[in-house]
């Protein structure tokens, strides 16, 4: 993909203004309310947007990146809670597998994915392993719905539905719905930013998301 336009999406300012000093040629536009950036990074056309928060918002950023922008691989960084022990705060974690904790339907299994048949949808495994690589990170399924998750409640209900779960967010698991149903490779990093604790959280959200801008400049050869 060397000579291909890279999609990179992050959900906040705070998740994608580190690409921004990274880049050479920055072009501004604005779609459908979102700010994009195109230019080249480590050699390489990027198209960089600010999806805004939730499922939705990352879907369409994700169409959007593939299809206005003509990219043929997609990054998703930015933070996530941890679920478990086994990851802690400001530790990097590279998705291995997505699911969205949220879809629950009558006769089907939770989180079973209309159209794709799937449960958990995997990441590109070359793109992945890479980025994993590149930044030592940890791998593990990664949890995604519409509610940060800000309890033990919560966190239990999660875990006992998907036990495999390491951590959660609100945007990666929709992301790797749209770029599977285009055949676009995708690759992920979360940095760990609390274990649910929104006070944690708005201590560590800032570092954390550097750390994970960090992670994919590495893997542009920034």
């Amino acid at each position: 993909m060397d000579n291909c336009v890279i999609g990179i999406i992050g959900a906040m300012d705070a998740e994608v203004e580190g690409f921004a000093s990274a880049m050479s040629g920055a072009e501004k536009r604005q779609l459908a309310g979102s700010d994009v950036l195109t230019g080249r990074i480590g050699g390489r056309s990027v198209a960089v947007m600010r999806s805004g928060i939730g499922k939705v918002n990352a879907a369409f950023a994700a169409f959007a990146l593939a299809r206005e922008f003509g990219a043929r691989g997609i990054y998703s960084t930015g933070v996530a809670g941890a679920l478990g022990g086994s990851l802690h705060v400001l530790d990097v974690l590279v998705p291995d597998g997505f699911v969205q904790y949220d879809v629950v339907k009558p006769g089907d299994p939770d989180g079973l994915l209309d159209v794709l048949g799937e449960i958990v949808v995997p990441p590109d495994a070359a793109m992945s392993g890479a980025l994993a690589a590149k930044c030592g990170a940890k791998r593990g399924l990664l949890a995604t719905g519409e509610r940060f998750v800000g309890c033990e409640a919560d966190r239990e209900d999660i875990l006992r539905r998907f036990p495999k779960a390491v951590a959660a967010d609100m945007e990666s698991g929709a992301i790797a719905q749209v770029c599977a149903r285009l055949g676009v490779p995708f690759a992920c990093v979360r940095v760990i930013s609390d274990s649910g604790d929104s006070a944690e959280y708005g201590d560590f959200k800032r570092r954390a998301a550097d750390k994970a801008v960090s992670a994919v400049l590495s893997a542009l050869g920034e």
